[in-house]
């Protein structure tokens, strides 16, 4: 029987340990009906080739860390979303995206947001998360955990996001659904605007970096699209790591860069970082509202002039408590984008045994004051409770130092101060701007202003603070939300 015989070009690749990776076979061009002529007659008479199918070239996600030697990163697997029913809440859409391993994207341009969307993310260890491109211009979008979501090395990167909720509290008995640890860099990086957005329900820990990195710098020309707005950080934990929020913005000599309308942080709880410095650093903010956090025992081995939240711009820093710690619990740097002034608050804030500085500082800089740009902020700091501050007794540890506000005003009052090195002094006037103070009351030690422990700052029935304040239509309740009575308690505990 005649023998047909085919030539075949096989092209073989090998990696670096000489060992096979991929076999492709190129042929040529056959009629189907020629095929199967030849192979009836190859298997009667000529050997048969091995059947080795080629893989396919799966397209590999980079993840934001390269990977160590020790533990190459493994290819991702593409990312499908699955479109689940509607859910019984209020959601039009639910999307279950994620593995539970590998790099997650969730890109706006490639779902369907029609309405309130709700986005679960598979529990499991990720190398990274990233999130851009979504505008809930017809419904808010969240996106919270179905299960422990972790990032150990990679990062969460968040880009151009419009009424976007990331939230880790969509598993009954989880706390803080999204978890970052031991990461050498920065674990979140935010590009881009951010309008109307929250990030909640979060846990940082053993961060040898920044916790969350904001570096938005886009120029304001007035318009709506040139600055970002709402933006929320809300019961997050940090143990031991870098800044909590790293931002940028500035105002200079007219040119005003990076402004955030509207920025809330709240229930933070930051502890135990002996070098971090600063945790909230932002340069042009209007109308910040920081509230009810919680930091203890930081910059133990940091010795510059720190501000725990060093904020530029104006807005409240009230009901929070700051403790075992170096550092101004704020540095209120102030200016009002625009021509008509506003203010800066400082109220219901315990702040007590620092190592060095006073509880409270505000100032202004001429650079950031440009008529018909910007202008001035008036100050008032009320109903605080600090005592033994700067310790160390090299600094002089007033309740607030006041510096010049460039044409503002400052007023103190209603002030609660104990152990305060000599010579002691609620305002401190650290410029020519004499502070406004009165109705403050200063004591040798915590039992005599009548408080109860170092702990919770209660005052007892016979404490001489005890209705001693001047009532102020700026404040309603006290640290621990109850109401003031029409005479208020000095202090920031009723």
């Amino acid at each position: 029987m005649m023998k047909i015989c085919i030539n075949f070009t096989t092209i073989v690749a090998f990696n670096r340990e000489n060992k096979l990776q991929k076999v492709i076979f190129m042929g040529k061009r056959l009629m189907i009906h020629y095929i199967v002529c030849v192979l009836v007659i190859c298997s009667a008479s000529c050997r048969k080739a091995k059947n080795i199918r080629a893989e396919k070239d799966e397209p590999v996600k980079t993840p934001t860390e390269e990977p160590k030697p020790s533990e190459p990163a493994k290819p991702a697997e593409p990312e499908v979303p699955q479109v689940e029913s509607p859910s019984t809440g209020s959601f039009s859409r639910t999307y279950q995206l994620g593995t539970g391993s590998g790099n997650l994207s969730i890109n706006g341009n490639t779902l369907t947001i029609d309405g309130n969307v709700l986005i679960k993310v598979k529990g499991g260890t990720y190398q990274s998360i990233t999130i851009s491109n979504i505008n809930g211009i017809k419904g808010t979008v969240t996106i919270q955990n179905d299960g422990l979501v972790k990032l150990t090395s990679g990062q969460m990167r968040l880009t151009n996001l419009n009424n976007v909720i990331i939230t880790g509290n969509g598993t009954s008995g989880l706390s803080k659904g999204f978890q970052f640890s031991d990461n050498s860099y920065r674990s979140v990086e935010v590009d881009g605007v951010l309008n109307n957005f929250t990030f909640q329900y979060a846990s940082f820990k053993n961060i040898r970096d920044n916790a969350i990195t904001y570096k938005y710098d886009a120029a304001y020309n007035g318009s709506e699209t040139s600055y970002s707005k709402n933006v929320k950080f809300l019961n997050i934990d940090c143990d031991n790591t870098g800044q909590f929020l790293s931002g940028a913005g500035s105002v200079e000599k007219g040119a005003i860069e990076g402004y955030i309308k509207n920025l809330e942080i709240a229930y933070l709880n930051f502890k135990n970082s002996a070098d971090v410095g600063t945790i909230v650093w932002l340069g042009n903010v209007e109308d910040y509202n920081i509230h009810h956090n919680t930091v203890n025992n930081i910059n133990t081995t940091n010795n510059n002039h720190n501000g725990i939240f060093l904020l530029n711009g104006n807005g409240k820093f009230h009901h929070n408590k700051v403790s075992n710690h170096q550092g101004n619990a704020i540095r209120a740097f102030c200016f009002t984008v625009g021509t008509t002034p506003k203010q800066v608050l400082i109220y219901n804030n315990i702040v007590f045994n620092s190592r060095k500085y006073s509880a409270f500082e505000v100032q202004a800089f001429e650079e950031n004051i440009v008529s018909g740009k910007t202008t001035y902020v008036n100050a008032e700091v009320f109903n605080n409770t600090c005592g033994s501050l700067n310790l160390s007794n090299d600094w002089q540890g007033n309740l607030v130092d006041v510096y010049s506000l460039i044409g503002g005003k400052c007023k103190v009052y209603n002030n609660l101060a104990y152990n305060l090195p000599a010579p002691y002094v609620i305002a401190g006037q650290v410029s020519s701007l004499i502070p406004n103070a009165y109705n403050n009351l200063y004591f040798k030690t915590w039992s005599e202003a009548g408080i109860l422990d170092e702990v919770n700052f209660r005052l007892s029935s016979n404490s001489p603070a005890k209705g001693k304040g001047v009532a102020t239509p700026l404040l309603t309740d006290d640290f621990y939300g109850n109401a003031r009575s029409t005479t208020p308690t000095v202090g920031a505990v009723e």
